[in-house]
């Protein structure tokens, strides 16, 4: 007696299924197929589509129609889904396998063999290159010291320094786990170089101090900071003690040991701020200024956009839920994001610095051209079109023949977020460098007595669990005092 079989996956993959199984002499009985919940609607209009019911519905079908195999066929990067499945299915008592899709076998992709993202196509141009001699020129012989070394681009910063030939280079992260990765990185491919990992938290102003007499560095890379939105807004103590305090405690101890060259990496976010995130970081700018301004020390300040690929991002979010089946999430239609690559930010990072010269001010701010800025749905688009599925909006008529689909949903702006970025207040006060995708505009000078009153404001503010309150008195500061002299 022939096999009985069920087919699990998107509607045009189970009807592709059926054909090749056609070719079979002794091919298994198909009693229907499962569908993914997003296919059901457009399988109703179906009539040839011998549909069981949803994934959801899974055990109640297998309860019902008693299969002696499940064909799982989906796209390998809905891998947690294709796991999830298969685990029931092995509950149920039931045998499966998992047929690749066409698209898949084309493209020699596995369930374990995820395509790699071409990030430049996403954003839809070319990555920006260093003068890899004038960074050289920087960082030859030199200590560097990099805070948040363990992050997204404190480490990329520490794998570009490490290759220039620096004397010394030190690694400071509160995270445990990333420190000792990055650390493990560098000795791997640069064994000779010498190094320290502190594991040091920048809040701490005593401790950080003693932690630069000791090592003396010549450079310092200040990439710790909290970055997202949204939890931000939530925990606004926490912001004002990591982003405001965090990097006074590092400035401070700069100038206190003489450090030739300190630039703090800041956020489009920092201009007109509406978040927590980054109004903290607008004063963050401010008292780099204001340090900077009677201090041997050459400070500045870069400012960039989004980075994707980096932890967290919202790459690491779609492609959560593309393996999970989806949908894919973005907040409006409207909304729109300026974005570099990791690499990219990380060496643009250090070519700023090597600008830092005696005609430098401490208000200078170097902004990183990122083109222009991309619509987060057409982002999404691409990356659903990248791993070979069809991307799905709302209003969307008729689903593809060739190909999976993917919805997009749009949520929401969350707290805190703009629809639009902007890297200056004054864009047509940017003058260009001598690179190329680099552009620098310096700030008003900032007077002591802000600076003297917003530490007085927000140091009580720092392990407050009231956050109301500190939120208030972070905007208070930026709408009454700051922002009309913000970049």
């Amino acid at each position: 007696m022939p096999q009985t079989a069920i087919i699990i996956g998107q509607r045009e993959n189970c009807r592709r299924l059926e054909r090749q199984l056609d070719l079979l002499r002794d091919r298994p009985v198909t009693l229907g197929w499962v569908l993914t919940d997003d296919d059901i609607e457009a399988d109703r209009l179906d009539d040839d589509a011998p549909t069981l019911g949803a994934v959801d519905q899974l055990e109640a079908i297998v309860a019902r129609r008693r299969p002696g195999l499940a064909l799982v066929s989906l796209p390998a990067v809905m891998n947690e889904l294709i796991t999830t499945i298969r685990t029931r299915l092995r509950r149920l008592g039931v045998p499966d396998r998992f047929m690749p899709t066409l698209q898949d076998q084309l493209a020699g992709v596995g369930p374990r063999t995820i395509p790699q993202l071409d990030l430049s196509a996403l954003i839809d141009r070319s990555p920006r290159k260093c003068d890899q001699q004038a960074v050289r020129s920087l960082i030859k012989d030199k200590c560097v010291l990099i805070t948040g070394a363990g992050g997204s681009i404190g480490s990329e910063l520490a794998r570009i320094a490490a290759t220039f030939d620096p004397a010394q280079l030190i690694l400071i992260d509160r995270s445990e786990n990333a420190l000792f990765e990055i650390d493990r990185q560098i000795a791997r491919f640069a064994p000779e170089l010498a190094r320290r990992a502190l594991l040091h938290d920048i809040v701490e102003p005593e401790a950080t101090k003693a932690h630069f007499e000791l090592v003396q560095p010549d450079l310092v890379f200040h990439a710790a900071a909290h970055k997202h939105v949204p939890l931000m807004e939530d925990h606004p103590a926490a912001a004002v003690d990591n982003n405001l305090f965090g990097t006074k405690s590092v400035a401070d101890a700069a100038d206190a040991v003489g450090v030739e060259r300190f630039v703090m990496i800041s956020t489009d976010k920092a201009v007109k701020p509406r978040s927590i995130m980054g109004m903290t970081k607008r004063l963050a700018e401010l008292y780099v200024q204001y340090v900077g301004k009677r201090s041997q020390t050459r400070f500045a300040m870069v400012r960039f956009g989004n980075v994707l690929g980096s932890a967290g991002s919202v790459l690491d979010t779609w492609a959560k839920q593309l393996a999970e089946g989806g949908p894919i999430t973005v907040t409006d239609p409207a909304m729109t994001r300026y974005f570099m690559m990791i690499p990219e930010a990380a060496a643009l990072v250090m070519q700023s610095a090597a600008f830092l010269d005696a005609s430098s001010s401490a208000g200078d701010v170097f902004i990183l051209d990122m083109g222009q800025p991309v619509r987060i749905v057409d982002l999404a688009r691409r990356f659903i079109e990248a791993y070979g599925l069809c991307p799905k909006l709302p209003d969307d008529a008729a689903a593809s023949e060739t190909t999976g689909e993917m919805r997009i949903v749009f949520t929401g702006a969350r707290p805190g977020e703009k629809r639009h970025e902007q890297l200056a207040r004054d864009p047509h006060a940017l003058v260009p460098t001598a690179h190329p995708d680099i552009l620098v505009t310096r700030l008003p000078e900032v007077d002591e007595h802000v600076i003297e009153h917003m530490l007085a404001e927000l140091s009580p503010q720092r392990r407050s669990r009231d956050r109301i309150r500190v939120a208030a008195a972070i905007r208070e500061l930026i709408s009454a005092e700051l922002q009309p002299a913000a970049a």
